[in-house]
């Protein structure tokens, strides 16, 4: 990984000022007695020509600094909210043909001076009403401390805009198409009430240039961050160091690939409600997709729809007719599309994959290596991970609990009361009921789906 780390963003001074002998006035029906301003009503909106003498913010790939040789652009915007005497009110400045225009609603603070908060966006999208639509590519700069004072017939404001994120861009291929989770960014903000909305959601891109578009954000969870890239054909996940994706900073990493990992693990984990699972890529020529690395725990059943069923690291079992909802309800939290595998798909990760070594059970060829079965299991369920993986990295797929595919019409893997022969890969026996107290649930992510 190459991290490009710049220094921190120069203060940029924002300093608003009426001249009236050059300025005709303000286009309001404000009175003034003895140049006293009158009580005013908050919905009212006031505005006012005014000269803005500024430095533009932004990123620099290798230095922060403010931009300002690169001026500003007719259309762009700064959105103020102000301290008053009874609360705060709200509004912005627009720069068009070489000046600035600042609207604001109700009444100022007079004759003191008192709070400023100053936002600015690069790349932001459509305004509805007081709320601004922003996206994972948008820049986003504030001064939430900012200071103006305002006597009735000259404004001044005093900001140090700097950004309010890290920001990241992923090199590889021309065309080449990625899903990144483990990031939040900003989605709106109400400049009404100073408010920001935030996802956690997957954000999807593409390469070009060498480089995908810089994303905008922070880690989703800052106390342990982590990144996931959901590529075409596979899947992997990374630990960045601290100094990755700080405020105010700029870099860019490298898509990892199936034969140039540098440092990702070749496997996607999920986080819901505290309960982690990992998701590990099947190749193939057919549809690549993604396998949880383990039978569906109670533990992750629980965190999802909100149950309370005991021996959490057991595979959850009996509950075929309700997986259809744990599995809409994972895809709505997580944000991407789960679902349960064909039988061809499921034996094709059981053998080993394209890593296959042709073994009778998954993972070897001695089953109390690999699965609980009626020799070793005791008659009971057993926790996850006990035992060997497969080739693929895969627990469990022999034994324990069965295994139920999307067609319904089998139950796949044997489980732990089953003889030898019961938990060989192509085993199979028919779903006859419904629903098996013996049965669990191993979902996918087809990578095509995405």
């Amino acid at each position: 990984m190459i991290m490009m780390r710049p220094n921190r963003l120069k203060k940029t001074i924002l300093l608003f000022s009426i001249c009236m002998s050059a300025i005709s006035g303000c286009s309001t029906q404000d009175d003034f007695i003895d140049d006293v301003r009158q009580e005013e009503e908050a919905g009212v909106r006031h505005t006012c020509k005014m000269v803005l003498n500024v430095a533009k913010p932004g990123f620099e790939d290798a230095v922060a600094q403010s931009r300002a040789a690169s001026g500003w652009s007719d259309g762009d915007k700064i959105y103020l909210r102000f301290t008053t005497g009874d609360g705060s009110t709200y509004g912005d400045a627009v720069y068009q043909g070489g000046s600035w225009t600042v609207s604001y609603y109700g009444a100022l603070a007079t004759g003191t001076q008192a709070g400023c908060t100053a936002v600015y966006f690069d790349n932001a999208g459509p305004e509805t009403g007081s709320v601004v639509t922003v996206t994972e590519n948008t820049g986003v700069y504030e001064d939430g401390s900012g200071l103006y004072v305002f006597d009735g017939s000259s404004l001044a404001v005093t900001a140090a805009l700097k950004p309010k994120t890290g920001r990241i861009r992923f090199s590889g291929n021309g065309g080449d198409e990625i899903t990144v989770s483990g990031i939040s960014h900003y989605t709106s903000y109400d400049f009404s009430t100073g408010k920001f909305a935030t996802t956690y959601a997957p954000i999807k891109t593409s390469v070009s240039g060498g480089y995908t578009p810089y994303i905008y954000g922070e880690f989703s969870d800052p106390d342990f961050p982590r990144l996931n890239i959901i590529t075409a054909t596979s899947g992997f996940t990374r630990c960045p160091p601290s100094t990755v994706f700080r405020v105010g900073e700029s870099g860019y990493m490298t898509i990892p690939t199936e034969t140039s990992h540098n440092g990702w693990l070749n496997s996607v984990v999920f986080k819901v409600n505290d309960v982690e699972f990992t998701m590990i890529p099947v190749e193939r020529e057919s549809g690549s997709f993604l396998m949880c690395e383990t039978e569906t725990t109670n533990a992750l059943y629980n965190a999802v729809m909100g149950t309370s069923r005991a021996n959490p690291q057991q595979p959850v079992a009996g509950l075929s007719s309700y997986y259809s909802s744990f599995m809409s309800k994972l895809s709505l939290l997580i944000g991407l599309t789960f679902d349960c595998p064909t039988t061809t798909e499921w034996y094709y990760a059981a053998k080993g994959g394209n890593r296959s070594n042709g073994y009778e059970y998954s993972g070897s060829n001695i089953l109390s290596e690999v699965g609980w079965y009626e020799g070793n299991s005791g008659g009971a369920l057993h926790d996850v991970k006990q035992l060997q993986p497969n080739e693929l990295g895969f627990y469990d797929m022999s034994g324990n609990a069965c295994e139920y595919a999307n067609n319904g019409v089998y139950y796949l893997g044997g489980y732990y009361r089953s003889n030898e022969g019961g938990c060989v890969v192509n085993t199979q026996f028919p779903n006859s009921s419904g629903s098996s107290a013996y049965c669990g649930l191993r979902f996918i992510m087809r990578l095509s789906n995405q």
